[in-house]
């Protein structure tokens, strides 16, 4: 049984559903299993990773977790080790080795150190920036056909999230990766102005991009998302360091298959932009 926390989210989400394509016993970790809205087939189980104590029956006879971020990693591994889990995969983040004086990066590097720490097998994922961020603009193409963001021109190679989900999948059923960290990325970097035409290509819409600044950029942004990681992600998105806009071969080298362009990711969910 693999234990998946996040698995409504972007990455659980594939991770969930491609572990049961493989034929593999997965457990979906909710807070609310009435809203989870996954197939009827599915194991899922009601608790809170912000909680450790609630975890007791989802952890009962789980031989691997996938692990998101709480802030509470250290009393979650316990947990799982006196549950029996052997082997943790966790999703961290690239700025954990390109800004580790950065809020994101230090947070990130506590998770790791937990999972380092807790006793069990452990493999770490360090994606940078996801393709999947682009749903934000959800209400901007409900409203019309213009997308506004700032950093027009700088492009970051932005990963699918099944090819995540696909190295967490190898990382928890195969041997091979203990101990090892993985930094994801996809093949390419690509400009906020390739992303919206390579949307508009998969959904038949004749979208454009409008710059705006990076303070309307962080107006807009505060209003659903603390200050400090508002002025973290704004310095990522407007100046990445070298390291980050290098695509790397992690996802093939792990999976065997090629990492998936921006415009594949955005075919696979053309409906959120329709």
């Amino acid at each position: 049984m693999i234990l998946i926390s996040g698995a409504t989210g972007n990455v659980g989400g594939e991770l969930l559903r491609q572990l049961r394509s493989e034929g593999e016993a997965v457990r979906a970790l909710t807070r609310d299993p009435a809203r989870a809205k996954l197939p009827a087939d599915v194991e899922v189980v009601k608790g809170d990773l912000g909680a450790p104590g609630s975890l007791t029956k989802a952890l009962a006879g789980a031989r691997a977790l996938f692990l998101m971020m709480s802030g509470n990693e250290a009393a979650v591994l316990a947990e799982a080790a006196r549950a029996g889990v052997r082997r943790v995969v966790l999703l961290s983040s690239v700025a954990v080795e390109t800004r580790p004086e950065s809020l994101i990066g230090r947070v990130h590097r506590d998770a790791e150190r937990a999972v380092e720490e807790s006793g069990l097998e452990w493999t770490i994922l360090r994606p940078g920036q996801f393709a999947s961020n682009t749903r934000s603009w959800g209400a901007q193409l409900a409203a019309g056909d213009v997308v506004r963001t700032p950093f027009a021109r700088v492009g970051l190679p932005a990963i699918h999230t099944g090819d995540i989900a696909a190295v967490a999948r190898v990382a928890l059923t195969r041997e091979g990766h203990a101990g090892a960290v993985h930094s994801l990325t996809g093949p390419q970097a690509i400009t906020p102005v390739e992303q919206v035409a390579a949307i508009g290509r998969v959904t038949g819409r004749a979208l454009r991009h409008e710059e705006i600044t990076p303070e309307r950029a962080k107006e807009a942004m505060s209003a659903h998302m603390p200050a400090d990681i508002v002025e973290a992600t704004l310095e990522f998105l407007g100046s990445p360091t070298v390291a980050e806009t290098r695509p790397l071969p992690t996802v093939e080298t792990v999976t065997g298959k090629p990492a998936r362009t921006f415009e594949e990711w955005a075919r696979d969910n053309a409906e959120a932009f329709r």
